[in-house]
């Protein structure tokens, strides 16, 4: 009896385990079903939306393709009141002697405020962004990688902006590295490192590209609307491919400087953007796009202050000008 009573002992628990055996696989096998079913169905939603929104731009063949995927409430029918809301802004400052010049764009529909729009300023580290456009097109033509390295000669540094400059003549930085340093932090010696390595045939295939050859006057001075066209670029990846127009717009977003426009603006909204200051000049710009959810708009602001003013008088310029437009947008 006792050794029949073990070996049935040991044929439960052999049993046991071809039942936990069975469980686990069969358990693995419905979870695989379900996960090959609903990631069928996804796909079939999916693919249902975009089969919906091509049959939508079809329809309207002559429209703009966006109006076919933005809900409509994200078009306004007017953008007067801001229009006149930020003209008000730049007469009362204006005023006072200070030079002001804006340019704002919804995007959706490219209706725009332009103010002073002939007015010109010296750019700043705004001219860092063609550079760097000239760069990003050297990385597409397979002529550079971002991994590469440039090195630091004494001649690239300059301690007015940035951290670079305190490095040793020699240092080796990646392209990446130098490109990020030049959007996020405004690096003088990052800029000019790149600049050496560049050629001014690139800069001028670049601008006949875009056709913004009138950026810079002869002056190399600016104005709010055409430099707009640089923002403009990235977003409609116009110039650079998708992949690094993305990029690039992604690091403008991390930048520290938001005293200027990114003062009138939520801080938990995405805003890519360039600052250029020039204390010298007393000039101060910010040109960017603020990605209000489905209603993106560009703004540009540059401000030369009156005599005897500062960087504290532009900030309370530029971000009155700047929640006129972010409250207009994002509250309508």
């Amino acid at each position: 009896m006792g050794h029949k009573f073990k070996h049935q002992i040991a044929e439960n628990q052999k049993r046991k385990k071809i039942n936990l055996k069975w469980l686990i696989v069969h358990f693995l096998g419905v979870s695989l079903i379900i996960s090959i079913a609903v990631g069928v169905t996804i796909f079939m939603m999916r693919q249902q939306d975009f089969n919906a929104v091509k049959a939508e731009i079809a329809k309207y063949n002559l429209l703009d393709p966006a109006r076919s995927v933005v809900e409509q409430e994200n078009f306004f029918s007017t953008i007067e009141p801001v229009r006149r809301q930020m003209k008000e802004i730049v007469a009362k400052y204006e005023k006072d002697g200070n030079k002001i010049g804006v340019y704002f764009e919804f995007l959706n529909t490219g209706a725009n405020v332009s103010i002073n729009q002939d007015a010109r300023f010296w750019p700043a580290s705004l001219s860092k962004m063609p550079t760097i456009f000239v760069v990003m097109r050297r990385v597409e033509d397979g002529k550079w990688k971002l991994s590469n390295e440039l090195v630091l000669f004494e001649e690239d540094k300059d301690d007015r902006f940035g951290e670079l400059y305190k490095k040793p003549v020699g240092t080796k930085f990646t392209i990446e590295e130098l490109i990020k340093e030049t959007l996020i932090n405004s690096d003088n010696t990052a800029h000019k490192i790149l600049v050496r390595n560049l050629s001014g045939e690139e800069y001028t295939d670049m601008f006949e590209a875009l056709g913004m050859e009138q950026l810079f006057n002869e002056d190399y001075n600016i104005t709010a609307k055409e430099y707009s066209r640089v923002f403009r670029a990235l977003y409609n990846a116009s110039y650079l491919n998708r992949n690094n127009s993305q990029q690039l717009l992604q690091w403008l977003s991390e930048s520290k400087f938001n005293e200027f426009v990114g003062a009138g603006i939520d801080p938990d909204i995405v805003f890519s953007h360039k600052i250029g200051e020039e204390f010298k000049e007393v000039v101060f710009l910010d040109s960017g796009i603020v990605y209000v959810p489905n209603r993106p708009y560009l703004i540009t602001i540059m401000v030369e202050v009156e005599d005897g003013g500062g960087v504290e008088h532009a900030q309370e310029i530029m971000k009155e000008l700047s929640k006129s437009a972010y409250d207009y947008v994002s509250q309508n």
